[in-house]
């Protein structure tokens, strides 16, 4: 097994990935919504790449199925149901439904990475499933960090890092790493014993705590608190 980490989120060529497993990471907080979202009974989940698109989506179904979800700068949205707070994401909310959501960078992401083998949503919630899910598959893995609106994502990489740190510890063989990958892998060291240090560190976690999201930052910190694993297929998370 080869892994290879992109630090900044453009779209790969398509050659690269059509036969990798592609492993997206929006810890603050897009992915970190999805698993939330998904270990609470959500039915499956459409992210899209605008608020316009959001709302042109949720027109294809009854409006009591569905709940409109995510963030623009931030920020909750104007006409949603849920902002982009993990703790929004309860099963009393949420179960049963489908929700189109709608974030700065996370959801942009999976479109960016479509082409790829199996596409699926990480975080720390579900890291060690996720580790599990990469070395059943035996392919090789294309970690793609989010970013902060096209800028480099310290907390997104050190989950890129913990990720690779599990599959060497874990895996038969030892995998294959790129520059970027042994790079990732030495800043999740840093960050091991305080992962929260990171958080406080990085340019988002910093904006989420001057908007009084400092909670959110604790939730998505935590560890292996889920091991359900959503896939991205044709547009949907399920």
């Amino acid at each position: 097994m080869q892994i290879d980490i992109q630090f900044l989120p453009f779209r790969p060529d398509s050659s690269l990935i059509s036969n990798r497993v592609v492993v997206v990471i929006d810890i603050l907080r897009a992915t970190s919504v999805m698993v939330r979202a998904m270990s609470q009974g959500a039915k499956e989940i459409i992210p899209v790449k605008t608020v316009e698109e959001a709302f042109q989506v949720s027109k294809n179904f009854a409006r009591n199925s569905i709940l409109l979800g995510g963030e623009k700068d931030t920020r909750r949205i104007a006409g949603f149901d849920l902002g982009n707070s993990p703790r929004e994401y309860i099963a009393e909310r949420i179960s049963g439904k489908r929700v189109i959501m709608t974030t700065t960078n996370g959801t942009r992401a999976f479109h960016s990475v479509s082409s790829g083998k199996e596409i699926l949503v990480a975080s720390f919630l579900n890291i060690g499933a996720i580790v599990e899910r990469c070395l059943e598959q035996n392919r090789d893995l294309f970690i793609f960090p989010s970013g902060d609106e096209g800028n480099f994502s310290l907390e997104d990489t050190v989950c890129g890092g913990m990720l690779i740190d599990r599959i060497i510890k874990q895996g038969k063989k030892t995998p294959v790493l790129t520059d970027a990958s042994v790079s990732a892998h030495i800043l999740y060291r840093r960050f091991e014993v305080n992962l929260l240090e990171a958080f406080h560190l990085s340019h988002h976690g910093k904006k989420l705590i001057s908007l009084g999201h400092e909670e959110d930052l604790v939730f998505c910190s935590q560890i292996d608190i889920t091991h359900i694993i959503p896939v991205f297929r044709e547009g949907v998370i399920k």
